[in-house]
């Protein structure tokens, strides 16, 4: 299943991605160099979701590194590639070969701690709170249009919502902070739709 989510995946962002190629899209080199002032926040939101989602499987894959293909080098991959580098390594990672992590135990403590999680959790309330309140849909909907990047990116971020799931209740590797930090995201996901009509609406009717 992991591999067919791949394959589809890179043929949309190869031959199906609406919007311009980063040499000539103002949103890339906008959200690439920090300008966020110039980005619609919804964007933005997304743009700093695909940050915090690493951070979890980092932790999901650093934990149970005992597959015969290592997981730490995708872990480190997917702040860069997302869902692109993680389904492939959970669709190719084999068998298990050892009974102790590759990671040591003592950087799995602090990356797995309530602290850590807890300000995970921090960032991505403020990032909703943020971009639900502020940004416009109507906006974003003319980002997915027009750039390739948040087309690309918002496939991405619906995939790793899904993957992170999937291998938390597959995997039996989830203890509570994890499938509350990700409950959250699915909640949000449903809260983030049903904000899609509505907000329409309004400014239909508006004018």
């Amino acid at each position: 299943m992991y591999i067919i989510v791949w394959a589809m995946l890179v043929l949309y962002a190869l031959l199906l991605a609406p919007g311009a190629s980063a040499a000539n899209d103002l949103l890339f080199k906008n959200l690439i160099t920090g300008n966020f002032q110039q980005v619609d926040p919804l964007v933005v939101m997304v743009f700093s979701f695909l940050g915090l989602f690493p951070v979890l499987f980092m932790i999901m894959i650093c934990k149970k590194d005992t597959y015969k293909l290592p997981g730490w080098p995708f872990s480190l991959l997917s702040f860069a590639l997302g869902a692109f580098s993680l389904l492939f390594y959970y669709h190719w990672k084999g068998q298990k070969v050892r009974t102790r992590s590759r990671v040591s135990s003592r950087f799995i403590a602090i990356i797995s701690s309530r602290l850590w999680i807890g300000l995970c959790l921090a960032l991505t309330i403020s990032g909703y709170v943020y971009g639900l309140s502020v940004g416009s849909i109507k906006a974003y909907g003319d980002a997915f249009m027009q750039s390739q990047l948040v087309s690309v990116m918002t496939a991405d971020f619906f995939v790793l919502t899904w993957l992170s799931y999937s291998v938390m209740t597959k995997e039996r590797i989830a203890s509570r902070p994890y499938l509350f930090y990700v409950s959250f995201q699915l909640r949000a996901l449903f809260l983030f739709c049903y904000c899609f009509p509505a907000k329409m609406l309004e400014k239909k009717n508006f004018k």
